[in-house]
């Protein structure tokens, strides 16, 4: 079934109407956007930000939009990439889970439960390539060719990306709840 959504964009996109298909693209996607910003960078603020400055980057870079993939999967790109730059500038690597700003109440995610934050502390623990595979599969529930696109990497590579960050995420949870058990299906 086509997507309507972007089939619209694509028009305003095609009649050079930049302005309008950049509203289109921000109306449908920006919560999406959002959820996947805050993730990376698990800070409410901190993602509203990142996410602003991707929203002047995708406005900036319609016009010379190429259409090798749908508007979603390039504007995605576009938010990840911004993120981890965010990261990189302040050089964060790993959060404590004080330090998350998951269970404040200014936060999104001010109802988490202790079982939630540690999911988000294992997150902050892995490798980057990792980290954002899981999150925009698992999350997102993205397809492996979509997110390979996103990240710009194999199928296969971001496969094992997930695989491996299912591991290391379940080993955390295991060092953090040492009685928890995992049904053979997660």
């Amino acid at each position: 079934m086509p997507d309507t959504r972007e089939i619209a964009i694509h028009e305003a996109w095609s009649a050079k109407a930049y302005d309008q298909a950049f509203s289109l693209l921000a109306t449908h996607h920006a919560s999406d956007f959002y959820r996947t910003a805050v993730r990376i960078v698990l800070d409410h603020s901190q993602a509203q930000d990142v996410v602003q400055e991707a929203s002047i980057k995708i406005w900036k870079g319609l016009p010379a939009f190429e259409g090798k993939s749908k508007f979603s999967t390039w504007a995605y790109r576009i938010v990840v990439n911004e993120a981890l730059a965010f990261l990189r500038k302040r050089k964060v690597r790993h959060l404590a889970l004080e330090d998350l700003h998951i269970g404040q109440p200014d936060s999104p995610y001010f109802e988490a439960d202790d079982v939630l934050k540690a999911l988000y502390h294992s997150l902050s623990m892995l490798p980057e390539k990792q980290r954002i595979a899981f999150q925009l599969r698992y999350f997102d529930e993205k397809p492996y060719a979509e997110i390979s696109k996103i990240l710009g990497t194999s199928v296969g590579g971001l496969k094992a990306n997930y695989h491996h960050a299912v591991e290391r995420i379940k080993l955390e949870m295991k060092r953090l709840n040492p009685d928890y058990t995992f049904d053979s299906n997660e």
